[in-house]
């Protein structure tokens, strides 16, 4: 009786995902920013920020799709799982935002650092590689690794300032491309042998789509 072939089970290389995959964190400003305030601009509410720079003082408007999404990063960081924001308040004391699971307000001076590092992640370049129970980022430009993980970061940001830092942020915005909300998604759906496979293989499908 002649049996069918059994083709070998495809090696497991790599679970890297290239940082060139997917499109880098867009920048507020293509600087190093400390935000002094955040308002809402006119009857249409725009987000206003304004900031320092080396070269001093200066201010830019958000578009509020990009202050929507840097919302919904934020909140999906702080609670460990994706939601989508549908609306926001400015206030002086903060942002009070709506979502489809409810509402939640986010202090000004969160606000205003959760901004500065988002700026930060996109300026440093961040790499991610996912593994499976963390996140390494590395910093090509400082030549620095940390970890992310369900806890925070072991950064400084997270371990001695309390925040949402720039890695946190790269981790968020990789698995948001592709297709986990959250790193607590990420954690609770792939657990078990074949995490590494569905990894690879929603990997090779980013690299099809851009051609690779």
């Amino acid at each position: 009786m002649r049996h069918a072939a059994i083709a070998p089970r495809e090696e497991i290389t790599s679970l890297s995902v290239p940082g060139n995959l997917f499109p880098k964190i867009k920048a507020i400003v293509p600087k190093d920013i400390k935000i002094e305030k955040l308002e809402a601009m006119g009857s249409g509410k725009i987000p206003l920020l304004i900031y320092t720079t080396s070269k001093g003082r200066c201010s830019t408007l958000l578009s509020k799709a990009q202050f929507l999404a840097c919302l919904e990063c934020f909140l999906a960081i702080k609670q460990q799982k994706s939601c989508s924001a549908i609306s926001y308040e400015i206030r002086e004391t903060g942002v009070a935002v709506e979502t489809e699971t409810g509402k939640y307000f986010i202090a000004a001076s969160e606000i205003k650092a959760f901004l500065e590092r988002y700026n930060r992640a996109s300026l440093d370049k961040l790499e991610v590689e996912l593994t499976a129970i963390s996140a390494v980022v590395r910093n090509g430009i400082k030549g620095t690794v940390n970890e992310v993980n369900k806890l925070g970061c072991n950064c400084p940001d997270t371990i001695y300032r309390h925040t949402i830092c720039k890695h946190q942020i790269a981790v968020h915005v990789r698995l948001n491309r592709l297709g986990w909300g959250s790193m607590g998604a990420y954690l609770q759906e792939n657990q078990g042998a074949k995490w590494e496979e569905k990894l690879l293989r929603m990997a090779r499908e980013a690299k099809a789509d851009l051609g690779c």
